[in-house]
């Protein structure tokens, strides 16, 4: 005997869960602690798999697979970092297209939900203004300032109102040559040609910002 879950199987039903659990499961990935998003997601998709499970319409792997992806989730809570997220979301993804091979109307439902989780991305991004919080992790958008408290090496404030010459074309980023010393350097957008005459107004970290001097500045 099946057993009452199976009447998730039902091509509505099944549809729902994955509509649902999917648009949760962005939500969440836009919140940097677990919420109620990210239960929901996980209830929806449980259900999903258990019923077609119970009722042979998806095989033991993709389970196993999705359950892999939710340990790897649970983890990266507890050892952020963004990676393992990472791995957990693409082994979810997975699992959800193993389950969707024993079902055309599963096919086209996930598919639905595939589409329906890339608009609340883009709701989520274009209109509240909100970042993913774990890719934030993966590319590090959080940028570490001086101001901060941050620096990776020593700071060439020194070369603060120094001028060189632009020995290889900055777009913005480049080479310079302050003071007979080769330095990486970059400028606020601007494109500059080689031997120029440059000057950096800025220094942060091992960001070394310049512009390029005017005719008029040029003469020393």
């Amino acid at each position: 005997m099946a057993g009452p879950i199976v009447v998730f199987t039902h091509p509505f039903l099944a549809a729902l869960l994955l509509i649902a659990g999917s648009v949760t499961f962005v939500w969440q990935l836009y919140n940097a602690r677990w919420g109620w998003k990210g239960t929901v997601s996980i209830v929806c998709f449980l259900l999903f798999f258990s019923s077609h499970l119970v009722a042979g319409l998806t095989s033991v792997g993709a389970m196993m697979l999705f359950a892999i992806g939710l340990i790897l989730l649970v983890i990266e809570l507890f050892v952020p970092g963004g990676v393992i997220g990472f791995f957990g979301l693409g082994t979810l993804v997975w699992s959800l297209f193993l389950a969707a091979k024993h079902s055309p109307f599963v096919t086209v439902s996930l598919a639905v939900a595939v589409v329906s989780a890339i608009m609340m991305g883009i709701w989520l991004s274009r209109v509240s203004k909100k970042k993913m919080a774990l890719f934030e992790k993966i590319v590090l958008t959080d940028e570490q300032r001086n101001e901060e408290g941050y620096v990776s090496h020593e700071a060439r404030v020194d070369l603060i109102g120094k001028r060189g010459v632009a020995i290889t074309v900055l777009r913005p980023a480049g080479t310079a040559l302050i003071d007979d010393e080769r330095v990486d350097v970059v400028t606020e957008g601007e494109y500059i040609e080689r031997h120029r005459p440059i000057e950096v107004i800025d220094v942060d970290g091992l960001k070394v910002v310049v512009r390029e001097c005017k005719k008029e500045e040029e003469i020393v």
